[in-house]
Parts: C-alpha cells; structure tokens; sequence
C-alpha cells in the first residue's frame, strides 16, 4: 500500500498525533494526469562560496538592477558579477552584528544600521551620515514615490525624506500614527500603499500629496500586528508577516487586500511560540523564486532550524545545517538574499561569507546536507500491525563517477539510512541502511524488510550523501 511519505504533508515534528517531519525536503505536485504519483519531494539547494568579506556576519544585501551591495560587519562593499568586491563605506557602520536595512532610488541608497542612517550616493560613491537630521533612532528603512521612510526605536513615529534626497528630512515631514496607540515595529511597501506595522495594529497608507505626504487610507485598519521588525516581507505580490496582537501572538499571515489570510498550522506556531518572544522579536525573513516555486525563508537565531513556506504549495518545511559535533541541526546558514547577476545570493549570519545558493550544488561548501523525511503514523484501530517491507522509491542510479567510497576506500553505492518508532516517535529503533545504485543502475530497488509488529509505527528516512535526491513514493507491505 501507498502510505505518507509522499503527500500534501507538512513539518509537524510536535504533534503526537501525525508526528511528521520534513528536513531539506521540499514537495511539489506533479501536474502531468495519470502521473505515477501525485507528489514528489525534491533536495533543498545548496552552498557554494561566491565571495568572502574580512569580517561578518553579512548583515544584508540590495541589488539596484545593475549593481549589488552588501553590508558585512561594518563596512559597506560593492560586489560584483565575478565575485571580487571593493569597500565603499569602510569602518563606519556599528559592529553589533544585527540585520543592516538597505532602500535605494535611481540616485541613492540608503542604510540603516544599529540606530543610524547612512545616504550613499552611486553616482559620487560618497555617503553622509544622516542620523542627526531624523526624529529618533532608525531601525527600518523603505522607498515609495521618490520618497525614503524611515521608523525608531521605541516610537509611534515614521520620517519621511525630501522627494530623491535621502540627505533632506524634513520636520514637517515626521508622521505620527493616531489610529492606533502602540509603538511601531515595522513598515513594508506594496502597490505603492505604506503598511505601517505596530505591535497590536496594522495601517496602511497611501501618498496623497499633503504636507505629510503619506496619510491613512480610511478603512484599511487590520487588527493584528507585527512581532518582528525584519518578519515582514513582500511575497507572492502582497505582505506576509510574523503576527503578535492583544490576544496574543506568533501566527504567520498574508494579506488578502485588507484582510490577513493565516498560513500557519498549529505545529509552527507552537514551535514559534517555543523559542520565546526574544527570539521570535530578532527574526529576519527574505523570499526567493526558483524553479517555479516561491519560499518565504524564517531565519531565527539560536534555534535548530530555518522555516520555509513554499506559497505554491501551501506547505512547510524545515532547513537547517546538520552539525555533527553536538548531533543536532541548527539554522540554516542565510538570513538575506537577493537575485544578482542571474544567482541567488544569501549572506551568512555568522562569518563574512556570501554564498550562492543552487540546487545544482549538494553539499554547503563542502559540508554535508542530512535530509529528513518522516512519514505520519502508521496505525489500524490500536491493532498490531505486522510490517513485511518497506519500499522507498527513490530516483536511483545517481550516483556520482568516479563513485563515493567507504572507510576503506572501496567504492560503494549512495545510501538511504532508515529507523523507526514503535511508540510515536518517543524512542528509535537503530539505523538500517539500503544502497540505492551506483551511477547509471537506475532500476535500484531501495528495500527494507522484515520490519517486525506494532501498533504505532512511525517511519524516518535520512540521506547525506552528495547527489540529487528525490523522492517519488513509498509502499509498504503489511498486514
């Protein structure tokens, strides 16, 4: 029988009832009719450096459509296409390692980093320092209509520049909000619409050519707010956003015109709610498109996974670094990106590395990626179960030439690791390998048997080798 490896299934490692996870994976529906499956799972991209900085993290990146630049430590770089970069704004943002934010126009950039805003410009590759001018610390900056908005630390309040001079800030031009009384945590731009994010409250508002330039558009209060600052991203042509309101907080959303959409389940929104409200509050998210799907990335720091939401699918997965001197996984090594000279670009958060990110690359600079599927439970009405095989029908015959080789420097086939759980996931049983084909033996049958009796069965799959893995479907034989 077909069982759940492959399906609409998502990360839900928290749940006793289904006990599913999905590490490194990714699912996509196969839209041929009569397809042997209906869904397939994919390896998640990896890493390859494209250049490196003196120092880190690489705190974050904008692409102008013709030129990139990158914040890492306290200097600002111009990177380009052959991966050599130069320093333009040397020693002079602050060192304490947060997320930097990047907003340009046709003229300027403008960056703010650590309670100050920097204004560059691309022409001269000259900046002025133009903190003094705002009316408090700034810790987010955005561009609409020719104009830079800038929000602070600890305040109702958002600044908006002089019409393509990030070098003017005028006084007159210091909004603050009246619909709603907290502070603000966070601002985005969509279809020409400033959404102004507190913590219990979203407005959004729209250039009007008063004074104040930006005034609030009637009726468009959302009664939900933003838990964090860099949680908020355009994806899929509208706002996505880590939630926090009166009632509480850490759901993910999307906004459908006015109203938010809840795209997380129950099982990522009590992972979220498990780091804490300091973890979840230094979030920082970015989006990507690649081979037809769109991922919102959740980078939060000091936890054991990145979480990423395939829009196309309407589905979650895990991303993380697979550390072996501790056993464990942790984050997922980017925290920002941009699409630069036909790559996908994301910046470590820890060292000075930018990285290209492919799915054409099946390892992270050389470190291994362990990818992860775990099918839900597997139970009849409490009855034993009596397992004969299990059959993962992997893409087979991928195997690298000349091929991978063992301890002892015997070649050897690429291997799919398996255990299970006879009690929902609360103990495991130990590995039990399989080969699955050298280079070219791509009718490989990958089969476990004489699996044994239970009453709650839940089946794990691991593989780390270094070549395309995918995974079609599962059968299992049992009675």
């Amino acid at each position: 029988m077909k069982f759940g490896f492959v399906g609409p299934s998502y990360t839900d490692g928290s749940n006793v009832v289904s006990d599913e996870e999905c590490i490194n994976f990714f699912a996509e529906t196969i839209e041929t009719p009569g397809a042997q499956t209906r869904w397939v799972y994919f390896g998640t991209p990896g890493l390859k450096v494209f250049t490196t900085f003196a120092d880190g993290p690489v705190r974050g990146q904008c692409w102008t459509g013709t030129r990139q630049f990158t914040t890492s430590a306290d200097t600002l770089y111009e990177v380009f296409a052959d991966g050599t970069s130069i320093a333009r704004m040397t020693g002079t943002l602050d060192i304490f390692g947060g997320p930097t934010s990047i907003a340009f126009s046709s003229v300027e950039l403008l960056i703010v980093a650590g309670g100050k805003a920097y204004c560059y410009n691309l022409a001269a590759n000259t900046f002025n320092d133009v903190t003094a001018s705002l009316a408090g610390s700034p810790i987010k900056v955005k561009y609409s209509d020719g104009y830079f908005i800038v929000i602070f630390a600890g305040s109702n309040k958002f600044q908006v520049s002089g019409i393509l001079d990030g070098n003017t800030w005028p006084g007159i031009q210091v909004n603050e909000v009246s619909v709603f009384p907290e502070n603000i945590v966070s601002i985005e731009v969509s279809h020409r619409e400033l959404w102004v994010i507190g913590q219990q409250h979203i407005q959004p508002y729209q250039d009007t050519g008063t004074e104040e330039i930006f005034d609030v558009i009637p009726g468009a209060l959302i009664e939900t707010g933003g838990a964090a600052t860099f949680g908020v991203d355009l994806v899929d042509n509208t706002v996505f956003w880590i939630s926090q309101d009166a009632r509480g907080s850490f759901q993910a959303w999307r906004a459908n015109g006015y109203t938010p959409s809840r795209i997380s389940t129950h099982a990522v929104e009590a992972a979220l709610s498990s780091y804490g409200a300091a973890k979840v509050s230094n979030l920082v998210s970015y989006s990507y498109q690649d081979a037809g799907h769109l991922f919102w990335v959740l980078y939060i720091p000091g936890t054991d996974c990145t979480w990423v939401y395939d829009v196309a699918q309407s589905l979650w997965h895990k991303r993380a670094e697979w550390l072996p001197t501790s056993g464990t996984y942790g984050p997922h090594r980017g925290w920002n990106h941009v699409y630069a000279f036909g790559k996908h670009l994301v910046g470590d958060w820890e060292t000075g590395t930018l990285n290209e990110m492919s799915t054409d690359f099946l390892d992270e600079n050389g470190n291994t990626i362990t990818r992860l599927r775990r099918a839900p439970t597997v139970v009849q009405e409490m009855n034993f179960i009596y397992h004969s095989d299990l059959t993962v029908d992997f893409a087979t015959g991928l195997g690298p030439q000349a091929p991978l080789v063992d301890g002892n420097g015997n070649p050897r086939q690429p291997q799919a690791m398996l255990r299970w759980s006879d009690n929902r996931g609360s103990t495991w049983s130990n590995q039990h390998i399989a080969n699955c084909g050298f280079a070219g033996q791509y009718n490989t049958r990958v089969i476990w048997r004489r699996l044994g009796r239970s009453r709650y069965r839940v089946y794990e799959v691991s593989v780390s080798d270094p070549i395309k893995w995918t995974i079609v479907d599962a059968y299992l034989r049992a009675q």
